[in-house]
């Protein structure tokens, strides 16, 4: 079968979970991958010899580590405005490559694309479990009016890829998927852009501690990530989730107002590998995190959350390509989603 795999997101965490799940597809079908041009050299030095396409990104503006909603909409009106254009551009390069089935990671404009083009169609991210904890805050409503939107309503097959309560567990890279043979004693610290200023911040109050802070030209990132004592970074499901596979603790710190963040801090919180942080006392909850450390081992709280703490890239192969080639028995059609607000 030929596939086309889109991909959303202005970072990495989609870009590594949709490469493991390549890696894994290529090998009994032909993978073309559509994504934005600000993953594409990852993609393209994780999966050599792949076939590759650019597709535009919705960005999100962001100042401090907030999310700025009103910016957003502005600095996205363009793009929005060059919706139709863009799927059926996308459509046309389906047509011309073949295509005979997609998965969208997230991505908006391929599964519309798809089913314009009555090509089966996969949604497979992580964004998915958001309908399965509803929250009805302001910016829970919000993410799952977003979701709405980046997940069409056609789309009969939507399946969850999360460290908690997925249809399947994470994808993690095949370097990250066990811990180093030499471990040491550093804490790895990956600083987005959004975060890193003040957690750099936060970080001269230690000059004992040996952090290697990421990302920086120099320095093998996987090898200090399996190595590292402990992992402080934001809160995206991809970061957490390779942590939590190497059974490394974790200091998170959400976006404030972002629904999912703010979740996959929580749950990970749940698995007793990891402490939920504030930018706005970074320092003071690095000095507490930095004392329990070494006390803290996996210990999921009981109750109605399920966790998977392993790589599970095979398995979304198989059950992907299963849908694709329509076995409706591979995972139940999409529910309903539950209602935006309680009734």
């Amino acid at each position: 079968m030929r596939i086309a795999l889109a991909i959303n997101g202005e970072g990495f965490g989609h870009a590594a979970r949709s490469a493991c799940l390549a890696r894994e597809l290529s090998r009994e079908h032909e993978v073309l991958v559509w994504a934005p041009r600000t993953v594409l050299s990852f993609l393209r030095s994780e999966l050599p010899g792949m076939t590759f396409h650019h597709i535009p990104v919705l960005r999100m503006a962001k100042r401090r580590h907030r999310i700025l909603y009103g910016r957003t909409l502005l600095m996205n009106a363009r793009l929005l405005a060059a919706f139709p254009y863009i799927v059926r551009r996308t459509r046309r390069q389906f047509e011309q490559e073949g295509i005979e089935a997609v998965i969208s990671d997230y991505e908006p404009f391929s599964s519309r694309a798809a089913l314009a083009h009555r090509l089966p169609v996969v949604v497979f991210c992580h964004q998915a479990v958001l309908d399965r904890v509803p929250d009805y805050s302001l910016p829970g409503i919000t993410a799952r009016l977003l979701n709405r939107f980046m997940i069409p309503h056609r789309v009969h097959h939507v399946l969850s890829s999360s460290f908690f309560d997925g249809d399947i567990g994470p994808l993690i890279r095949p370097e990250l998927r066990s811990p180093s043979e030499r471990p040491g004693n550093h804490v790895l610290v990956y600083g987005s852009a959004s975060i890193r200023p003040q957690l750099e911040q936060a970080l001269q109050s230690f000059s004992q501690v040996d952090f290697r802070v990421y990302p920086r030209t120099d320095g093998d990132y996987l090898e200090d990530f399996r190595a590292a004592r402990a992992v402080i970074g934001p809160s995206g499901h991809q970061m957490l989730s390779e942590a939590l596979c190497l059974r490394k603790p974790v200091l998170t710190f959400p976006q404030p107002g972002q629904n999912e963040q703010y979740l996959n801090a929580c749950m990970a919180q749940k698995t007793g590998l990891a402490r939920v942080g504030n930018l706005e006392h970074a320092a003071l909850d690095i000095r507490r995190f930095l004392g329990e450390v070494d006390q803290m081992r996996l210990n999921p709280a009981s109750g109605r959350h399920t966790f998977k703490l392993h790589d599970e890239s095979a398995l979304a192969a198989r059950r992907i390509a299963a849908l694709l080639a329509g076995d409706s028995h591979a995972t139940p059609a999409r529910p309903d989603a539950p209602a935006l607000v309680p009734a």
